[in-house]
């Protein structure tokens, strides 16, 4: 059987790694570092935090923010209440002595105003982090800052402007080529750059013979043959090696979305279309909002019972498509994963589940959910209870304190 590269040990990432322990050595001396992680879709930018955030030791803390290709349903400040999460759960005493950090925390719906406005916030945070420093090191890691918001990007340059001997590691991983020339984190990273404590970190494709040794430990059951040919078609990117090896083919275009897509036409016809559905939804997704699309598309999915729906992301899982990340929070197993399925799907079929997934937010009250409805609505073609949405969308930015969402959702109301 072929093993997926997550499996493996970390393969020719050693001086990376070096580098980063190296940063994360001297952060523990006083001298906090940013580290901003580049490189292409699926060269491995995520298996190399992995590895990192896994040896760093008892000793030293790691919080993880995750951003998401959610057009402009994700909440603002995304990543760093997912951060804040974490330190609640550790130091739930120390998020406590500062209210500022009420907006990033859930099931806080109060307005921060005057002193514990967008200012409040910042300071709330980066004093927060001071405290947290106190009693450990802290490695703060913001995975995909090319899907970062306005906000995100504004507290990431905020809160690396301000350290200076707290004991803080930084990491920030984005995809080069995501970066078009007009894209708004080209300018974040101009500027944060210019700061003495600030480098960049790139990670090229595998050599050839690098690549052909990975594919070899990927699949130990191909010959030299498939090895090179798969070896040349992946050109040193170890996420499209790794689908190439799985497959047992080279024979299919260079282009990653026909080998993504041959992965998914393994699947039953019922678990083909919970996967396409979920890629409407987004790269994560939860059960219950995947549950509810999927019983208002009954005709298209063939899911007469939850428990069908279970052996259909059960069977996603396990061809590697799909992943679970927590108790009911589901995801793609990459990025590029979701994207290729959805950019698959018909015109009509991308417009039906869209208008699915919003009947299923209409009764939805929690954070973010009049953001995503605004989305779905809006790809749907429901342009009233899209216009409905935006408008409450913006009101929740702006209790936020993020008056860039708020205004991005205003003007599509406008």
């Amino acid at each position: 059987m072929p093993r997926l590269g997550s499996d493996l040990p970390l393969f020719a990432r050693d001086n990376e790694l070096a580098t980063l322990r190296c940063a994360l050595d001297q952060a523990r001396d006083g001298k906090p570092a940013t580290i901003l992680i580049s490189g292409d879709a699926g060269v491995g930018k995520s298996r190399l935090m992995q590895e990192f955030t896994t040896g760093v030791g008892g000793g030293v803390l790691t919080a993880t923010g995750h951003c998401l290709d959610t057009a402009d349903s994700a909440l603002p400040y995304l990543p760093f209440a997912e951060v804040i999460g974490t330190l609640a759960r550790r130091y739930p005493d120390v998020v406590d002595r500062f209210p500022g950090l009420g907006p990033l925390l859930p099931g806080q719906t109060h307005r921060a105003e005057g002193e514990l406005g967008r200012l409040g916030l910042f300071e709330a945070f980066s004093a927060a982090l001071a405290e947290v420093t106190d009693a450990q090191p802290l490695v703060l890691v913001l995975e995909d800052l090319h899907w970062a918001d306005r906000s995100s990007r504004d507290l990431l340059a905020f809160l690396t402007s301000r350290l200076t001997d707290q004991p803080v590691l930084v990491l920030g991983t984005y995809r080069a080529d995501a970066l078009h020339r007009s894209h708004p984190l080209r300018p974040l990273i101009a500027e944060l750059v210019r700061l003495p404590a600030v480098e960049r970190l790139h990670l090229n494709p595998f050599d050839p013979q690098r690549t052909a040794d990975f594919v070899r430990e990927l699949n130990t059951g191909l010959d030299e043959e498939s090895v090179a040919k798969i070896a040349a078609a992946s050109e040193g990117n170890a996420f499209l090696a790794e689908e190439l090896a799985a497959a047992e083919t080279h024979t299919v275009t260079f282009e990653l979305a026909e080998v993504l897509l041959s992965r998914l036409e393994r699947l039953p016809d019922t678990a083909q279309q919970v996967v396409r559905l979920a890629s409407v939804i987004g790269r994560l997704f939860t059960h219950r909002r995947l549950n509810a699309a999927a019983w208002s598309l009954l005709d298209e999915t063939g899911i007469k019972h939850e428990r069908e729906l279970d052996q259909a992301l059960r069977a996603a899982i396990s061809h590697g498509i799909i992943v679970q990340k927590s108790a009911d929070t589901y995801a793609f197993r990459h990025a590029l994963l979701g994207e290729a399925v959805y950019t698959d799907l018909l015109p009509g079929e991308r417009s039906r589940y869209h208008q699915r997934i919003a009947e299923s937010l209409a009764g939805d009250t929690g954070k973010g959910a009049a953001a995503e409805l605004a989305h779905h609505a809006h790809e749907s073609g429901d342009l009233p209870t899209a216009l409905a949405a935006s408008v409450k969308a913006a009101h929740e930015a702006d209790e936020l304190s993020a008056p860039a969402e708020a205004l991005l959702h205003f003007e599509r109301a406008l």
